[in-house]
Parts: structure tokens; sequence; C-alpha cells
């Protein structure tokens, strides 16, 4: 009877094992590598679209000034306020900000928090500019008793760095662009402006010019408004509650300037 050699044991099975587990890691990081390169931009921009298609009281769209039709144009700087915005507060670390659906004004809102707080050295700005989305777009306010004194229409020396700031990040936009005026209650006591009404208007006017002069804005995507003592933001008759209504709001709309060429 043959004798039988003994079998071989196989030492290298175990290659095997190995060489599945390395494709499958391999293709895991291909997997993590093709979802990391997702155009994140372009995410945000779908999904903002897809949410105010979905919401009764979106933005409104801008109707063009040079239609041929019947019927009176609207004004592209009127769009319907909605008292109910949402408060963004600007804490130290920017902790709370309030992501808004449009991309586009959540990066002017981040580039105005940041050069403001360079110009006052300190990240709660609070307290003296506070911003707002509503429906008309992002609003820009300069609440605090520092900017005005009364009666005056013009922005106090010492707070102007602060409009040179918005000022640099408004050039870079091409929206429309609406400055309101508000005064305190009873505030006008001249000749010059004999009620609120002109004194607000006033106060809206200078700023426009401001823009347009120090920063070269185009005039045409700029407008103007007052509205003298009728939207305050304290009701109290003490100094300093009638001193928050002494004020000017910066409000990037939410349409866009086209000129006649893009019309």
């Amino acid at each position: 009877m043959r004798k039988k050699h003994p079998e071989h044991v196989n030492l290298e099975r175990w290659l095997v094992s190995y060489a599945d587990f390395i494709t499958l890691l391999f293709a895991f990081f291909v997997i993590m590598y093709a979802i990391s390169q997702a155009d994140v931009s372009k995410f945000k921009a779908v999904s903002a679209s897809i949410k105010s298609a979905f919401e009764p009281a979106g933005p409104t769209s801008m109707i063009s000034g040079a239609s041929t039709g019947g019927g009176t144009t609207a004004n592209p700087f009127e769009t319907i306020e909605n008292q109910s915005g949402r408060v963004i507060n600007m804490p130290q670390g920017k902790t709370n900000t309030a992501s808004d659906p449009d991309p586009d004004l959540q990066n002017m809102k981040e580039a105005l928090e940041e050069t403001i707080s360079l110009e006052l050295g300190s990240t709660d700005i609070s307290d003296k500019v506070q911003m707002n989305y509503d429906s008309q777009g992002l609003v820009v306010r300069l609440a605090a008793k520092d900017f005005y004194d009364t009666g005056d229409t013009q922005v106090r020396l010492d707070m102007q760095p602060i409009l040179d700031r918005i000022g640099r990040v408004l050039q870079q936009t091409k929206r429309l662009i609406r400055i309101e005026g508000h005064t305190d209650v009873s505030e006008a006591n001249s000749e010059v402006y004999p009620t609120d009404w002109e004194l607000s208007a006033a106060r809206a006017a200078w700023a426009v010019r401001y823009f347009v002069k120090r920063f070269n804005l185009d005039p045409r995507k700029i407008g103007a408004a007052g509205y003298s003592h009728f939207r305050p933001l304290s009701e109290g008759d003490d100094l300093k509650s009638r001193a928050k209504n002494r004020r000017i709001e910066i409000i990037i709309l939410n349409n866009t300037y086209k000129t006649p060429d893009e019309q």
C-alpha cells in the first residue's frame, strides 16, 4: 500500500481576508471623499429656493420700472413690511446668530458684523447696531442714542466711521438699498424742519448723500424715506426711551438692481 504524503497547511490564507478588508476600506474612503466634495453653496441655494416657494410671505419680486404696459409701475424700493421680523442678536462670539434663507444676505450680515466689530474693538455691538431679517430683506438699524443729537440730521462725527464700514460692504452688493429716517416725538422745532416728517426724511437723505458721495454708490439703487415718529422702538416718555427712536435704518432689500440692459 502506497504511503500518503502529509498534507501541507496553507499559511497564506489570511491574505484573502486581508485583501477583502483593504478593498472595503478603499471603497469607504472613496465614498467619504466624494461626499466631502459636494457643492455646499448650491445645496443652500436649492434649499432656500424651495423654502421661499412654500412661504406665503416670501420676498417680493422687483417689477421693472421700464415696463411699457398699461397701468402704474411699481416702485422697486417699496416693499410690504413685515413687523414680525427675525431679530439677530450679535453677542460675543456670534453664538446666537439666526440663519437667513438667502445666502447672499447671510454673507452680507456676517461681513457687516465683522467689520463693525473691528471698528468698535468689540464683538458685542448690539448696544449700537442691531440687525433684523424681515420680508423686505436685511435691516441694519443704527438705534443707539450716540448716533443722533436731538434735532440733528447728521450722524455724529465719532459714529461716522461705523457708516464707513457699512458703506464699504454696500459697495459690493447689487441689491437695492432703502434708508429710512425716524425721529423722537415732536423732535422738530425749527423753521427748516417744522415737523418730524421733514426731519426724518432729512436724516435718511443725508445718509443717502453720504454713501453716494463717499463710496460712489449708484444713486439709482439707493433711496430714502421718512417716517416721522410713528414707528417708534420705544413707547416710553423718558429721555432714554425717546433717544432710541432717533435713528436711521439701512435696509438691504431682497430685490436686485438691474440696469436697463439687464431688464
